[in-house]
């Protein structure tokens, strides 16, 4: 079995976490269906928006991507513990570090949604492309706001494990967390939809960062007594 060598038991957090996300890969790349079902969504979600606008101002397109990129990142919020069964987690339990487990679930959340962020961005800019001139940093920005959301659903569906309707009850955790790391990236991605010094980005970032940074350091810290539950 992938957990129960003595050498995995005896390994350090890195390691842990390491080995951890690597079998969280692992089982999404032999769930091919699951992962293909995103990017069908995707494309169908743009091609959608494709024949009905046609054309669409910068204004406009940054709309539609911040709607399709939430919608997508809420879906995602499934792959992290509500995919779990009790009797894995059990198992886990008493061979690897609490911390190990919520970092590599968030670590693998992130990989998942900044994929998704990537396959949305090369189709709006296939079929709505747009001149928007501080692009990288819209992209950026965009990353920001997924390695936020990653780190709240991720707890937050640890904390929903129990509950009925276990997704739906994470995300509504998740909405007060995810509202502010929201309105400073749309704050921060409107600028870039205007020819702006490019400095003007940076507080932005500063709070995103800092409200990662706080997102993860409470997860970590917090999660340890749910994992004891």
């Amino acid at each position: 079995m992938y957990f129960c060598s003595r050498k995995f038991m005896q390994s350090g957090l890195i390691k842990q976490i390491k080995q951890l996300f690597l079998k969280e890969l692992n089982m999404e790349l032999k769930n091919k269906y699951a992962l293909w079902s995103l990017v069908l969504l995707l494309v169908v979600s743009v091609f959608i928006i494709y024949t009905i606008q046609k054309q669409a101002s910068n204004n406009t397109w940054h709309s539609l991507f911040y709607v399709v990129l939430i919608f997508g990142v809420v879906q995602n919020i499934g792959r992290s513990f509500l995919m779990e069964n009790k009797g894995s987690l059990l198992y886990y339990k008493f061979l690897v570090d609490s911390r190990a487990i919520i970092v590599s679930k968030i670590l693998y959340q992130f990989l998942v949604n900044a994929f998704f962020l990537l396959v949305l961005t090369a189709l709006m800019n296939f079929w709505l492309s747009q001149a928007i001139p501080h692009f990288w940093q819209y992209v950026i920005t965009a990353l920001l706001f997924t390695l936020c959301n990653s780190a709240v659903f991720t707890f937050n569906s640890a904390l929903a494990l129990g509950a009925k309707n276990s997704s739906l009850v994470a995300l509504i955790l998740s909405l007060p967390l995810l509202l502010p790391s929201l309105l400073v990236s749309l704050k921060s991605a409107s600028k870039a939809l205007s020819p702006l010094d490019t400095h003007l980005f940076y507080p932005d970032w500063l709070v995103l960062g800092l409200l990662l940074a706080m997102q993860l350091v409470l997860s970590v810290v917090l999660f340890k007594y749910v994992w004891e539950e």
